[in-house]
């Protein structure tokens, strides 16, 4: 510490000689210091991010949440939530890093102890780390898990890694937390703006109106003239700031199998009906359900299921060794096959008590049967089981209810643990092993009649394009790229000649996730955003899963305030309105009867009734006088005219009336401010966002 306050003594040159040492090293060539790299991702208020900082935050991060979800890997859509978060938290962190510097916020490793020990929870801890160690159960943060795993972490390379970076998340959630606490504190509400406030809730007005709505008159009787709308348009230019993004026009071609296609898949089906029969189910028919397992597209069906549930009479009477189909369902080929014909409920209830191996009481599984078998012994002597449970179950969630698991139907709980229930009788006390422990099980109820029922093995074979379907696809997309010589008029018409569906996908930023029709828009994003796209650039076919995909850039973009030619049609609307308001307020001067009531306005209301969102007729309302007629008012949606016919509320309020108005104003105050600073430091961020190039 000593040594780094020297450093920070010494002043600011040092700084930037080591800054500079310690870049050169990285990069190992001074020259590239002040220019961008083609593995730059970003650049953030002139200091550039690398695409090795991206991936190694990304990692992280991910790790993070596989903890989190227990699978090994991400899906689609969590691969999506972690590129967003990561993404934030750089920006953030360089938006605010010279700030924390600056004001010198620092986080010590004993408030860290304190965070992670649960000491200090609600100032520190980061939104990954407590879902990670956040209990299923209790719904609270466990905070002798996360202590656990800190300290156990230096067992591997992995739990270290994960470690550190957990660590440097809950440091920059505790500097931001600081960074929004000194803001909040300098804003506070006086009771002068309690007072206000508490007004505009109780005091409320009634008022009859009428209206001339801007819509009554048609546009084409409204002339602007060009000069009228660059006077507007200089005028208002701050309401025509824009970010980057782009319009596309496109075409999406769903590959569909074809006559030849399905005659492949039924011939390839076929070829497994033979094999399929001949599997004896007398003695075991675990192999039957290998054998569907292994060459079937879908997973084997462990459900029973009635006549009433199956539908097809002659399926459900056949024989054991009887093979149906190939028939086509839903696009695929099937066999089926019937076998484990059963008399069982629709419905059971059963409680359970959960042994569990640990590795240190309970070693492995055999004393984990040991401990069952004692257990339901001491039931058959007279022991309560539900007691028993809640000493001994590793199911915290049904011990606190006496193992208790209520009534559950076949296919809601694993395999082994259902055949007990569904195949036993009430009363029956068994002991089952599945891939969560030993269960200790005792059945308390089955619904009555019992009813027949068939488990049915499937061979299911999608008939999916091929080869030759495919090209044709490929080559119908080709030749609309092709042809339409970057030119969006030749891509128009292209399309119209070969009867395609043209859509449209407008404001397109890098960080677009959905594209209509697009199952996974990212490569047509990127290729939006590299710098050879440009308006009028017409794509090569991308292929989408089973979809081909050609499209043509309509409207480019770019931050600041778009040109006039690109908004002009807005400006004129906004144009045609100014003077039909200016035509309206001449014609209303002397309106004295109205056709319409408004009631319990406050200064706080929105919505004038069916007019739609008219703030500056409710705000002229509950400031006018009872009695008195407004004048014409320009609103959003037309013109009106009002006059008050009943005030109610209070002209003086008192410190004591309002305390609680000011509490909820100030938590409002805290919360929002929360909330928005970083949003209001991302648009103040001098950001250059090349994701799009990369991902």
């Amino acid at each position: 510490m000593a040594t780094l306050q020297r450093i920070r003594n010494t002043g600011p040159v040092i700084v930037i000689v080591i800054g500079l040492a310690l870049v050169a090293f990285l990069l190992g060539d001074v020259n590239k210091l002040f220019s961008r790299s083609d593995t730059d991702i970003a650049e953030i208020n002139g200091t550039p991010v690398s695409i090795q900082e991206y991936q190694a935050r990304f990692k992280n991060y991910e790790e993070g949440m596989k903890m989190l979800t227990g699978k090994s890997s991400l899906d689609e859509q969590n691969q999506k939530y972690v590129k967003d978060q990561v993404w934030d938290k750089i920006v953030k962190n360089y938006s605010l890093s010279g700030t924390y510097e600056d004001l010198g916020l620092e986080v010590s490793d004993l408030e860290l102890a304190k965070i992670v020990s649960g000491e200090n929870i609600q100032t520190g801890l980061d939104p990954l780390t407590r879902q990670i160690f956040t209990d299923p159960n209790t719904r609270q943060f466990n905070s002798q898990a996360a202590v656990n795993f800190f300290q156990n972490a230096n067992q591997s390379e992995e739990g270290l890694q994960v470690a550190k970076f957990l660590e440097n998340e809950m440091r920059d959630n505790r500097k931001f937390t600081k960074y929004a606490s000194l803001i909040s504190k300098g804003m506070n509400v006086t009771n002068f703006e309690a007072k206000s406030l508490y007004k505009e809730r109780v005091n409320v007005v009634d008022f009859d109106y009428t209206s001339k709505k801007y819509n009554s008159v048609a546009d084409s009787t409204v002339s602007v003239t060009e000069k009228e709308l660059k006077e507007y348009y200089d005028s208002h230019k701050n309401d025509y700031e824009q970010k980057e993004s782009r319009d596309i026009a496109y075409i999406t071609l769903n590959i569909i199998p074809s006559e030849e296609d399905f005659q492949v898949a039924e011939k390839d089906i076929e070829y497994y009906k033979a094999e399929f029969a001949e599997i004896s189910v007398d003695t075991s028919i675990n192999e039957l359900i290998d054998y569907v397992n292994a060459n079937s597209e879908v997973p084997f069906d462990e459900k029973h299921y009635s006549l009433e549930e199956l539908g097809d009479t002659a399926l459900f009477n056949a024989s054991s060794d009887s093979v149906f189909g190939p028939d086509l369902e839903n696009g695929s080929y099937v066999l089926k096959r019937v076998f484990d014909r059963v008399t069982v409920p629709d419905t059971v209830g059963a409680r359970h008590i959960l042994i569990q191996v640990d590795g240190q009481v309970i070693k492995d599984i055999n004393r984990a049967e040991e401990i069952a078998d004692s257990l339901k012994t001491l039931i058959k002597n007279g022991s309560d089981f539900a007691q028993l449970a809640k000493d001994n179950s590793a199911d915290k969630g049904s011990a606190e209810k006496g193992g208790d698991l209520d009534k559950f139907t076949e296919g809601r709980m694993v395999r082994p643990f259902s055949d007990a229930c569904f195949k036993g009788n009430v009363g029956d006390i068994v002991i089952v092993k599945s891939q969560y422990g030993v269960h200790l099980i005792e059945i308390t109820y089955q619904s009555k009649p019992k009813k027949e029922k068939v488990r049915i093995a499937k061979i299911i074979n999608e008939v999916r394009p091929g080869n030759n379907t495919i090209s044709g696809y490929f080559a119908t997309a080709r030749d609309l790229s092709v042809n339409s010589d970057n030119n969006t008029d030749k891509f128009d018409e292209l399309i119209e000649k070969e009867h395609l569906t043209k859509k449209i996908a407008t404001e397109i930023t890098p960080e677009t996730e959905i594209i209509a029709g697009v199952n996974n828009p990212d490569a047509v994003i990127r290729w939006i955003y590299k710098d050879e796209t440009g308006k009028g650039s017409v794509s090569e076919p991308f292929q989408d899963g089973d979809i081909f995909i050609v499209a043509a850039v309509t409207e480019v973009r770019e931050d600041g305030t778009a040109p006039f030619n690109q908004v002009k049609e807005d400006v004129t609307v906004k144009v045609r309105k100014e003077k039909k308001g200016e035509m309206f307020v001449k014609e209303m001067q002397d309106i004295s009867s109205f056709d319409k009531t408004a009631k319990n306005i406050s200064f706080s209301s929105s919505r004038l009734n069916d007019d739609g969102i008219e703030y500056a007729v409710i705000a002229t309302g509950t400031q006018l006088e009872k009695d008195k007629i407004s004048k014409p008012i320009i609103g959003e949606n037309g013109v009106y005219v009002l006059k008050v016919t009943s005030k109610t509320g209070v002209e003086t309020v008192e410190d004591k009336d309002v305390e609680n108005d000011k509490m909820n104003a100030e938590r409002r105050l805290y919360f929002t401010i929360s909330r928005q600073i970083f949003d209001a430091l991302k648009d103040a961020a001098e950001v250059q966002d090349d994701r799009a190039k990369f991902f």
